[in-house]
């Protein structure tokens, strides 16, 4: 009877099927952690990523610098054209927007702001403006309002052409959902300060 028991006590054998299971999946462990293949493709997902970002992000760096070139340029141009010139009128400075799209390109200029200010210095090196005029047809400084000038330009008893270029460059990459990153718009503004090639000032006959 007890041998019968004993003999029962297993009878199926699971303690060696258990055991030749437990082996197959260590060895199995052995050979997949042993095993190289697939590793790069492992790699190249998780840098990939990483990779992209720095590449656009580069790419929107050397973007948004050019265009600020291109917007220090198109001031400097502007204000050339006008104080190669006795006199202006709002037509010709309401031409300026035309001239400064065309040095923007091949850059998106739409939405370009445009301000003149013919600035007159008194004998105690004190700026104001004579006239101003911006893009809208209006007058962004007031007739006589004092001007801050760099102090190297304040020089008495002269005059100056300021022009002031703003412009909201759309960045090419957009990143939704991160707010750290998300920027889509940088604000570009240029200043340029020239002095009139002809007489002693630039007017502006109707400003």
């Amino acid at each position: 009877m007890s041998e019968r028991t004993a003999h029962n006590t297993d009878p199926w054998n699971c303690g060696g099927r258990t055991k030749g299971v437990l082996t197959g999946l260590m060895g199995t462990a052995r050979r997949l952690r042993g095993s190289r293949e697939g590793v790069g493709a492992v790699e190249f997902a998780l840098i990939a990523p990483v990779l992209i970002v720095l590449y656009m992000g580069s790419l929107e760096v050397s973007v948004a610098m050019s265009v600020n070139k291109k917007l220090a340029r198109a001031s400097s141009t502007v204000a050339d054209l006008i104080t190669q010139e006795n006199s202006v009128t709002k037509d010709d400075l309401e031409s300026m927007i035309n001239v400064a799209e065309s040095v923007m390109t091949p850059f998106r200029s739409d939405g370009i702001e445009v301000k003149v200010t013919g600035i007159s210095i008194n004998g105690a090196g004190q700026a104001t403006a004579s006239w101003s005029w911006q893009q809208d047809g209006t007058k962004p400084y007031a007739d006589g309002s004092v001007q801050t000038l760099p102090s190297d330009l304040a020089i008495p008893n002269t005059f100056l052409v300021r022009t002031e270029l703003e412009f909201d460059h759309q960045l090419l990459l957009v990143l939704p959902g991160l707010s750290d990153v998300d920027i889509r718009t940088l604000s570009m503004k240029k200043t340029y300060h020239l002095r009139q090639r002809l007489g002693t000032e630039v007017a502006c006959t109707n400003c």
